[in-house]
């Protein structure tokens, strides 16, 4: 895959179809943190309140297609230089 078709960017409420395709896939959710998407409804809920307010959230896109996502959480404390990373990516682009 070219590179420069794959971009991060904040994510937006019309990328609940392609959110749903791979979040709704339990390959894809099996070591994540939260359950498999099951409705449009839910993947439109999980973008407002999860995915938009989260700072450090960002989809990760090819051809500005919402393919999966990446995020840090910052620690605190005396591990406030530090972050736990996390991300997912959909099946079909395993392997690219």
């Amino acid at each position: 895959m070219d590179p420069s078709r794959i971009t991060l960017r904040q994510f937006k409420p019309s990328d609940a179809d392609d959110l749903l395709a791979w979040a709704g896939d339990d390959r894809v959710t099996k070591y994540g943190r939260w359950k498999t998407l099951e409705t449009k409804e839910e993947a439109l809920i999980f973008i407002d309140q999860l995915c938009i307010p989260h700072p450090w959230r960002r989809s990760i896109c090819v051809d500005d297609r919402s393919v999966g996502f990446v995020s840090a959480l910052p620690g605190s404390g005396d591990e406030r230089c530090r972050a736990d990373m996390g991300y997912a990516v959909a099946v079909d682009n395993w392997g690219d």
